[in-house]
């Protein structure tokens, strides 16, 4: 009978895989757990195929964003692949990186640094140093030190990366393209404007000729170097290549597409700091059209969107059109994110700041007095955002004549 049981619970399995493939993460989870639960029965919590399945089910629980679901298993595989094949297996160090990208995507950069460094250094050990098994353990950990502010120590990783995918793989090839990227993603960051040139223009050299003009990661290269151009000053030709992708995008994802609505957003921003204004609102209507059809009227990019063409609203002289516009994001925010958010904070004194402007200052006042409440609770008295509220206030408060209170916020706060 037990035979029976092990290939009905494969067979499960192999289904589950097959609606995973389709996108049915819920049909598939269910399949999973049944096959897992058969084969805790039928072979055992420590079988390799056992452990394999405790392995996909964290991955789709990962997938469908249940990183807590999905940690146990990962444990559990990990401990298990440690017990019964030991540290430097394949399918252990394959679990360990599981692991770590789990904790990354958790919030938990330190726990994932250890596990990307023991994976690195078990497949240095075991696979050498040019194994592509190698190379994607020496990016993880580089892409995680980037986010944990290591710029150096994520630079050494970048560069040993890059120099073996060309020396294996060629200049050519998309494995070495991203690498060139990320490496001149990390220049840009560390203010090497010119380095990160260079590798962004060969990756888009690379990328038109090996890929494509609408190739997505063309269309991503085009995006690195017009960003960087913008950086630079460059704003013509940043401009010229917002327009490519752009066109690539409606062309090949349609409309209302998330990224052709990030090249529209970012053509529009790029027309605004040009000084053509008239040129960005199109642009900036039509990303706000197309997120409250797609996404909501609460989601966080529609929330983005509207500020975005509030502030442009505002730069034109509509402070009308701009004010409904900040009313809508603030209560957007409140509803959203809580009263104590950043981005609400934000919102609060964007609000403020309009009213200020148009004379409003009994309107303004008690926003900045909510904006500086909200900082000082966050924060503390003594933080720089909250000093820096406190200090608005009191230019404000004098402005309106009430200089006894300015002096007791001063005082208060030491501005």
């Amino acid at each position: 009978m037990e035979p029976a049981k092990r290939a009905t619970s494969t067979l499960i399995s192999n289904l589950g895989a097959l609606l995973r493939d389709q996108g049915d993460l819920d049909g598939a989870e269910a399949l999973y757990r049944e096959a897992l639960e058969g084969h805790r029965e039928t072979l055992g919590d420590r079988h390799p195929n056992t452990l394999t399945l405790i392995n996909n089910l964290g991955l789709l629980l990962k997938a469908k964003g249940d990183l807590d679901g999905a940690e146990p298993l990962y444990r559990e595989a990990l401990e298990a692949r440690r017990e019964t094949l030991g540290d430097r297996h394949p399918s252990t160090l394959t679990s360990i990186g599981n692991l770590g990208s789990l904790l990354k995507a958790k919030g938990d950069l330190d726990g994932a640094e250890a596990l990307f460094r023991e994976a690195l250094e078990g497949r240095r050990e075991t696979l050498g140093d040019r194994h592509p098994s190698t190379l994607t353990s020496i990016n993880s950990l580089g892409v995680l030190l980037k986010a944990k502010g290591d710029l150096d120590g994520a630079e050494a990783l970048y560069r040993e990366a890059l120099e073996a995918k060309r020396e294996t793989l060629g200049d050519r090839h998309p494995s070495t393209l991203i690498s060139i990227g990320n490496l001149g993603s990390l220049l840009q960051d560390q203010g090497d404007l010119d380095g990160a040139e260079a590798l962004y223009r060969e990756d888009l050299q690379a990328s038109r000729e090996t890929l494509g003009d609408r190739h997505p990661s063309t269309l991503i290269s085009i995006n690195n170097l017009g960003g960087l151009l913008e950086a630079q000053g460059d704003l013509d030709g940043a401009e010229a290549l917002f327009r490519e992708a752009l066109e690539a995008k409606r062309e090949t994802l349609g409309d209302r597409h998330p990224s052709t609505l990030t090249s529209i957003n970012n053509l529009g921003s790029l027309l605004k700091a040009k000084g053509d204004l008239d040129g960005a609102e199109p642009m900036f209507r039509e990303d706000l059209a197309a997120s409250r059809e797609t996404l909501g009227d609460r989601h966080p990019s529609t929330l983005t969107s509207i500020g975005n063409l509030s502030v442009l609203l505002e730069a034109k002289g509509d402070l009308d059109g701009a004010e409904a516009l900040k009313r809508e994001a603030l209560e957007g925010r409140r509803e959203t994110l809580g009263d104590r958010h950043p981005s609400t904070l934000t919102s609060i004194y964007n609000l403020g700041s309009l009213l200020q402007k148009q004379g409003r200052l009994g309107d303004a006042i008690p926003l900045f007095w909510e904006e500086l409440e909200g900082f000082a609770a966050r924060y503390g008295k003594g933080h720089k955002e909250t000093r820096s509220s406190a200090r608005n206030l009191v230019e404000v408060l004098t402005e309106a004549g009430r200089q006894r209170k300015a002096g007791e916020i001063a005082a208060a706060y030491g501005v």
